[in-house]
């Protein structure tokens, strides 16, 4: 691939195959594609549009996609590790039991997003934008710009591992 040239991966299906690592250019469009017990490894990409696309087991580690438009997308069972995605637009996500410890959703906009069972230990919330965004059985000890999820819909068990956050946040202090 040139480095002049925007990906466009569409309507495509991988089963247990190592993918990347790969620095997607700016324009970039994965559509349509479904990925079943990958292991993705070092993908940066930029501006760029996800859409349509399952990811079913498997790993993501290293995987950044900032800036960029994250719609009509399901992970499933996924384990992962120094995920980002920073500055993006989440619509229509459903992210359900898996692992993300430390996920980068700085400044993310979510709009329909469902977050199920998920371990979500020190994640980055910091100045999200809340549209619509439902949280259930997730942990989220440790986790950061936890007043920056105003306007979420979660369960109590998810606020009450949230609470120390919220808490150290808002200047209270816990003894």
């Amino acid at each position: 691939m040139s480095d002049e040239e925007p990906l466009e991966l569409r309507d495509r299906t991988f089963k247990a195959e190592r993918l990347g690592p790969a620095e997607l250019i700016t324009n970039s469009e994965v559509v349509g594609v479904t990925l079943e017990d990958c292991d993705v490894v070092g993908v940066l990409a930029q501006k760029s549009r996800l859409e349509r696309v399952t990811v079913a087991g498997g790993r993501l580690r290293g995987v950044t996609w900032a800036g960029g438009v994250i719609r009509d997308v399901t992970l499933d069972g996924v384990t992962a590790g120094e995920l980002s995605t920073r500055f993006s637009t989440m619509r229509v996500v459903t992210i359900r039991d898996s692992q993300l410890p430390e996920a980068d959703f700085t400044e993310v906009e979510f709009d329909q997003v469902v977050m199920e069972r998920c371990d979500l230990r020190a994640a980055k919330f910091d100045h999200a934008k809340v549209k619509s965004l439902r949280l259930v059985g997730c942990n989220l000890a440790g986790a950061s710009g936890a007043v920056d999820l105003r306007g979420a819909s979660m369960d109590l068990d998810d606020v009450l591992s949230l609470a120390p956050s919220l808490a150290r946040e808002i200047g209270i202090t816990i003894e």
